[in-house]
């Protein structure tokens, strides 16, 4: 994985925060991201923690300043591995299935969103 997981910690944790505090969780993502120049990985996060949610049928626990959660653990290494879905989270085939896509589908943005930033491409819209 391309993505340093101190940005993943970053966005997982203030992702928890919004939720915690009822704000809307995408400006809070974007200003964690955007000091990267990956804030084209915003709605990508949001999915991602929300699936994650509904299959473990629970909030997603966020560690604490250089201690990591057992959730955030898990999240690492599902997005290091999708298949470890199954290993971490004990859901239904549905939902288990629905999480694998959007594991794949983050891992494959953020190494394309790392890659154009370490190439230089600017952004264009």
């Amino acid at each position: 994985m391309d993505m340093p997981e101190g940005i993943i910690l970053d966005v997982m944790r203030c992702w928890r925060d919004a939720k915690d505090h009822g704000e809307a969780v995408q400006p809070y993502i974007y200003q964690t991201l955007a000091r990267h120049r990956l804030e084209i990985l915003v709605p990508v996060f949001d999915s991602l923690m929300t699936l994650c949610e509904a299959a473990m049928k629970r909030s997603i626990v966020a560690g604490e300043d250089g201690d990591r959660s057992g959730d955030e653990t898990a999240l690492i290494d599902m997005l290091v591995d999708p298949e470890d879905a199954r290993i971490y989270i004990g859901c239904t085939q549905e939902d288990c299935i629905l999480l694998n896509c959007a594991l794949r589908s983050t891992r494959l943005m953020m190494e394309q969103a790392v890659a154009g930033i370490s190439t230089g491409r600017s952004q264009q819209y």
